[in-house]
């Protein structure tokens, strides 16, 4: 079935009075057509200063879903306005149409899509931060009320006077249970692969999708759901806490953080907590010991050979028993696992486990120590 459509130069009256002339096509997808258009005056004077997007919405339930949260979320800056809501009648009897449109402000900067295609996008990580937390802060405000957005494409956010500002409230959800709610639909591309598997959405799927589009900011290219790997997010020019923060945003979903409140949480967090070596322990006996990276003049069997030996315990990756990690120098080639390490110990070390972090060589005084003691003892 085609997407509904309206004739250039109509003139939309709405019930509370302001009129809106639809003057040229803009687009057409699954969820309807977008024009752009003018707010007139009853003589029929367009007001130049009055840009509108006009959208004839695919459905009755788009319709109303958009109309709802766009009257819900009138008074955030970070919302795209919603002007009015008009169901337009044409034809009678059996032959009768209902076309339900919506009417926005017209967004002078476009999207962050169009922001790539133009290749203006490369945000600083500073700059990136403080437009994620404002997103997430809105976003916050829909898990709260069980509502999840679903759609936090860069096709949906836009840009104003340089802030992220969301738009497209189509397949937007209120729910009983929004952490497990089903889907009528979604874009694959952007969305986690259990979601797309089970067509379920959960709060910590709107997290994945910002995760990903902090991650197109600072990188000025589209990230999806197939983009995002350990090796691609150690590339990304931003500090190591930041790509720990969009690890956890996009990873398993186990180690996702499962609301915006969260995420917001974790990002202010993650900036004080700090993986720099500290303190050794007194003694190896009874640490659950992490390795990352290379040990110098150790290879990695011998070094866990030697962690076992004076008494403790060697895990292949970072888990809730973890107590130790010792990280040596990560080698470029091989950095994916490490990497991984890396970014759970800073996550879990913010959460409140108690992980000490030691250098290779903190490791190998450890390590002589114990075989000191092991020579001395009767």
């Amino acid at each position: 079935m085609p997407p509904p459509t309206l004739r250039l130069n109509t003139v939309l009256v709405t019930d509370d009075g302001p009129r809106y002339l639809v003057e040229r096509k803009l687009g057409a997808g699954g969820f309807g057509t977008t024009y752009f258009g003018h707010r007139v005056t009853k003589s029929g004077r367009v007001m130049e200063l009055a840009k509108v997007c006009i959208k004839v919405c695919t459905s009755r339930k788009d319709w109303h879903g958009e109309a709802f949260f766009g009257e819900l979320l009138a008074d955030d800056p970070r919302v795209v306005r919603l002007r009015d809501a008009v169901v337009r009648t044409t034809g009678s009897g059996t032959s009768q149409r209902r076309k339900y449109i919506l009417i926005f402000d017209y967004m002078e900067g476009g999207t962050v899509a169009d922001a790539i295609r133009r290749g203006e996008l490369c945000w600083t990580e500073a700059r990136t931060r403080r437009e994620i937390k404002a997103l997430l802060r809105l976003l916050a405000r829909l898990h709260d009320a069980g509502v999840t957005h679903r759609d936090l494409k860069p096709d949906n956010v836009y840009l104003r006077d340089g802030k992220l500002v969301v738009g497209d409230f189509g397949i937007t959800q209120l729910d009983l249970d929004p952490r497990h709610s089903s889907a009528y639909a979604m874009s694959p591309r952007f969305a986690p692969k259990e979601a797309v598997a089970s067509w379920r959405w959960g709060q910590a799927d709107d997290v994945f999708q910002v995760g990903l589009l902090a991650a197109t900011l600072v990188s000025g290219e589209t990230w999806g759901t197939e983009t995002v790997s350990v090796p691609a997010i150690s590339r990304l020019p931003v500090s190591d806490e930041f790509k720990s923060w969009i690890w956890h945003a996009t990873g398993a979903k186990a180690k996702r953080y499962w609301d915006a409140g969260d995420a917001i949480e974790a990002l202010d967090a993650l900036r004080t907590t700090s993986i720099a070596p500290g303190r050794v322990p007194r003694s190896l006996a009874g640490q659950v010991v992490v390795f990352t990276g290379g040990i110098a003049g150790m290879p990695r069997r011998e070094a866990a050979e030697a962690a076992r030996s004076a008494g403790a315990v060697v895990q292949s990756s970072v888990g809730d028993a973890t107590t130790l990690v010792v990280v040596g120098k990560v080698n470029r080639g091989a950095g994916a696992n490490e990497g991984l390490k890396l970014f759970a110990t800073r996550e879990r070390l913010r959460r409140g486990q108690d992980i000490r972090v030691i250098s290779d060589a903190q490791f190998r005084r450890a390590v002589r120590s114990h075989s000191r003691r092991a020579v001395l003892a009767p």
